[in-house]
């Protein structure tokens, strides 16, 4: 065989283990930063249209746990990826939630949160209060 034909194989080759080796490398990566969400709770309003759903996410040893909390219509499918979050706190916390009506809930969390990442005012058109 010459030696331009070995050249030719081992390009040959080198393109899709590359390719292949780029893939398993990026999947070990992704795997890596993954994050886990855990669905506690659903808290629903009083007349059960909607939902407060309490989640706990874990992002690995560099990003520390947190406990989440999202409003969603009944009958929706939670997902954390296209539901948003209107509170979320440092650590795993035993959550309280009370509805006062269909437009206003309080929460609060066991032992008292001591760092928010996030802390809106309003979901849609519910006012959040915190305790």
């Amino acid at each position: 065989m010459s030696r331009r034909r070995w050249i030719g194989l081992a390009v040959a080759l080198a393109v899709p283990v590359g390719f292949l080796c780029v893939v398993l490398i990026d999947n070990v990566m992704s795997g890596l930063g993954a994050c886990r969400v855990v669905r506690q709770r659903a808290f629903a309003s009083p007349s059960g249209s909607q939902l407060v759903v309490v989640v706990w996410k874990t992002c690995g040893a560099t990003v520390p746990d947190s406990t989440q909390a999202s409003i969603i219509a009944r009958g929706r499918t939670f997902s954390p990826e296209s539901t948003p979050t209107f509170v979320s706190v440092r650590g795993r916390l035993e959550t309280v939630v009370a509805w006062s009506s269909e437009r206003a809930v309080r929460i609060g969390f066991i032992p008292e949160a001591s760092q928010f990442d996030k802390r809106d005012q309003r979901a849609g058109d519910v006012a959040i209060s915190y305790e």
